[in-house]
């Protein structure tokens, strides 16, 4: 898939079309170049790179490994603010390079801060933390709830009246809590014949609960970038930026780590990476997936070996609701009424086959479930199926 953003409007006027057959822009002494000439050169070997990608590569597919991890364990710290009017900035606690290193005043617990979460207008800032020392009286492993925390480098906070520097103030309730995120290292994703790079991102699922559910991926932004907004593309012919001399612009294409809901289908900007179902992982992008390539080495693998799986799927048929036959009750996967996984209503009349983790081949395609999966049956379907197949 190509990338979104049309460059054939003024002042680009990219008129590249691939029905040309047109392969190389051939520059003459005398005439004048048009910018229109420029661009067009670099869309035909544009074409040529997606060709060639397309070919090697799927949508989306890992060229250059980034591990891809989900945690139901992550640490999480609410900062209040000391005073009505003030503001706390988050990325102040945060050092890529070297990790800042936050204190508890009452607890003396000591942690540190592995990311943030800047405040909103309904929640408080959040910091991402490792605990590594428990507090003062050997026992306390958390930090405690409106208690103060300082760190290991000035923090400057901003009020309505003066800014200096000061510690910061937990959240008065539930400050400190355990939640599950996603992170992602630097890798190399082909998307939109392009190859992206994705830097080091973590996305924080929730703050306090490790059964959320959701499809993990990269959301694909494209912008473009003019010298008014980038300094950096006035010429610097002298060795500095002139502001009198304005240059090209830019499409930058970036990768942004994001979530969807389970059930949504909005993926024209989406990459779908990692898919986690009430806290548990369900599945999980892997490295390199090739196109062509792979449906080559696949129909080969399928006409050597057929269908088989690796690890078996185990198949479990339990109640929907919990319900009471003949004096035995029999638990149930839902309470009444709920939404199920497979998008029906939990009730008494549906029972609920339960798939195992496992992985198999299937037409000469490596399939691999790493949670176990829902399907809803009707009863009284699957008994007619039954009296029929008795019948016959």
């Amino acid at each position: 898939m190509a990338q979104l953003t049309d460059l054939n409007v003024s002042p680009y006027y990219d008129d590249f079309d691939e029905a040309d057959n047109f392969h190389r822009v051939l520059f003459r002494p005398g005439f004048a170049i048009q910018a229109r000439e420029l661009t067009q050169l670099q869309s035909i070997l544009q074409s040529q790179v997606e060709r060639h990608g397309s070919h090697m590569f799927k949508e989306g597919a890992i060229v250059i490994p980034g591990q891809l991890s989900y945690s139901d364990t992550f640490t999480t710290l609410q900062l209040a603010s000391n005073f009505a009017s003030e503001t706390i900035d988050p990325s102040q606690f945060f050092n890529a390079t070297v990790p800042v290193t936050i204190t508890g005043a009452t607890t003396g617990v000591k942690a540190y801060v592995t990311g943030f979460q800047a405040a909103t207008s309904t929640t408080q800032p959040i910091l991402y933390i490792r605990y590594y020392k428990t507090g003062s009286d050997n026992s306390t492993t958390v930090f405690a709830d409106g208690e103060n925390i300082s760190a290991d480098k000035a923090i400057t906070h901003t009020t309505g009246y003066a800014s200096g520097v000061a510690s910061a103030t937990t959240f008065a309730t539930s400050a400190s809590a355990t939640g599950s995120a996603v992170t992602i290292k630097p890798g190399v994703i082909y998307t939109r014949g392009q190859f992206v790079k994705v830097t080091e991102q973590t996305l924080l699922l929730s703050a306090n609960s490790v059964t959320e559910s959701a499809r993990v991926g990269l959301t694909v932004n494209e912008e473009l970038i003019t010298p008014e907004a980038d300094s950096t593309l006035t010429d610097n012919a002298r060795g500095s930026s002139n502001f009198a001399a304005k240059g090209a612009h830019r499409l930058k294409i970036s990768l942004t780590l994001s979530k969807l809901d389970s059930t949504s289908t909005e993926d024209s900007k989406f990459i779908e990476m990692m898919r986690i179902d009430s806290g548990v992982l369900i599945s999980k992008a892997r490295p390199t997936e090739y196109s062509v390539l792979g449906d080559i080495f696949a129909r080969r693998t399928f006409d050597e070996s057929g269908d088989y799986t690796v690890r078996p799927f185990l198949f479990d048929i339990r109640e929907s609701v919990e319900s009471t036959v003949k004096g035995t009750k029999f638990v149930g996967t839902y309470s009444d009424g709920a939404t199920t996984d497979d998008g029906g209503t939990a009730s008494e009349s549906k029972l609920v086959v339960a798939c195992s983790q496992g992985k198999a081949y299937v037409k000469g395609y490596e399939f691999e479930k790493l949670g176990t999966t829902f399907k809803d049956l009707n009863k009284q379907e699957m008994l007619q199926q039954l009296m029929q197949q008795s019948l016959t």
